[in-house]
């Protein structure tokens, strides 16, 4: 984390947490108990290599320094595991739950979650982008990102059809006018990263933390694979690369795009809208932290000063790095939850396009497109 946004996170906590996390009544309310840090995603993705070392770190700044255990609860393409934080957590200061896909899939109105993300103890977002990448073996043979314009007829992965990630696939492809054909139903991307290994989808994505730590050490360096794009950060309605993604050899997809098409000019159809649309909820807010409702005022604000603290913590950042090198970055305070509320809120038009276009991915799984 910068020390701006370090610097503007502890301000917005600054007037209750600080003094509130070094009381004694707020450390009673931790010391000698166990934390459970409930991850959304099944063990081996993006979202679990994350989890798994800010948990690794957190129970050092939470007060009265209680043992943290992670709690993995996959499946749904997420909803599972934030349902039962909604739904089943008891709201004892003792559970958070690492989300992956929730802010997407109630945005787009999807029926396997069960919650309001509204009525949960928001703690703050964690950005990310998610990189594609694609076999190297498909016919003709794909040694450059533009050889997928030459491919016919290959296998996506994805998790469910009204997931974020697979209707950003289908949608970055639909664009480009590639032709492809459409498996989902994977659990995880572990799942769907072993189907790949197996030849049985040659397309996917994964998060910046599962790709530097086993696509890119693996089965890119093996030449498997080969990285094509990856998601662009959008600043107030511009996208931009995303600076944790350097290094990596693909270029943000609008950029792809439009170096393709030869042109500094991207569309501007309602097709383009709906990429939009999800590429913020797959970027943005892909990860959020939350409390499951009503849980205790003073607990809350400690857990989120600790998650302050962890982020910044150089133990934490060395961790990170070295286990799949990157640093995420928290923000938290009035501000995101706030904008939260708004990315929440359904876009008309767009909203529709989506609806249709979720139902096409239903009928469309396991047929030819």
């Amino acid at each position: 984390m910068s020390k701006a946004c370090l610097l503007t996170a502890l301000g917005c906590l600054a007037l209750s947490s600080p003094a509130m996390a070094q009381s004694t009544d707020v450390a009673d309310l931790f010391r000698g108990k166990t934390v459970t840090f409930m991850i959304n995603f099944t063990p081996g993705g993006s979202t679990d290599f994350e989890g798994r070392v800010l948990a690794r770190h957190l129970g050092n700044h939470i007060p009265g320094k209680p043992a943290v255990v992670v709690q993995n609860m996959g499946g749904a393409g997420g909803s599972i595991g934030t349902n039962y934080l909604g739904q089943v957590a008891r709201p004892d200061g003792l559970t958070l739950g690492y989300l992956t896909a929730s802010v997407g899939k109630q945005a787009l109105g999807e029926s396997d979650l069960k919650v309001d993300l509204r009525g949960l103890e928001f703690l703050g977002n964690v950005p990310d982008v998610n990189v594609t990448y694609m076999r190297t073996d498909v016919k003709p043979g794909v040694a450059a990102p533009a050889d997928i314009m030459k491919t016919k007829g290959f296998w996506i992965g994805g998790l469910t059809p009204d997931s974020p990630k697979d209707l950003a696939e289908r949608l970055q492809l639909d664009i480009l006018g590639v032709e492809y054909k459409y498996l989902s139903g994977y659990k995880g991307s572990p799942e769907a990263r072993l189907a790949l290994q197996q030849n049985e989808i040659q397309f996917y994505n994964e998060g910046l933390a599962s790709y530097r730590a086993a696509i890119e050490p693996g089965i890119v360096k093996s030449g498997m694979v080969l990285p094509l794009w990856y998601d662009p950060l959008d600043e107030g309605g511009r996208l931009v690369a995303a600076p944790t993604a350097a290094g990596i050899p693909a270029r943000p997809f609008h950029e792809f795009y439009a170096s393709l098409k030869q042109s500094s000019s991207l569309p501007n159809d309602l097709r383009w809208q709906a990429y939009l649309r999800i590429n913020e909820l797959s970027t943005s807010f892909l990860r959020i932290l939350m409390m499951p409702p009503k849980s205790p005022p003073a607990a809350v604000a400690a857990i989120q000063q600790a998650l302050v603290e962890t982020f910044a913590d150089p133990a934490y950042q060395a961790d990170a790095k070295q286990t799949f090198n990157n640093i995420p970055e928290f923000k938290t305070g009035a501000e995101r939850k706030k904008a939260l509320l708004q990315v929440l809120a359904p876009q008309p038009g767009v909203q529709e396009f989506l609806t249709d276009y979720i139902a096409k991915g239903y009928q469309s799984v396991g047929d030819k497109k």
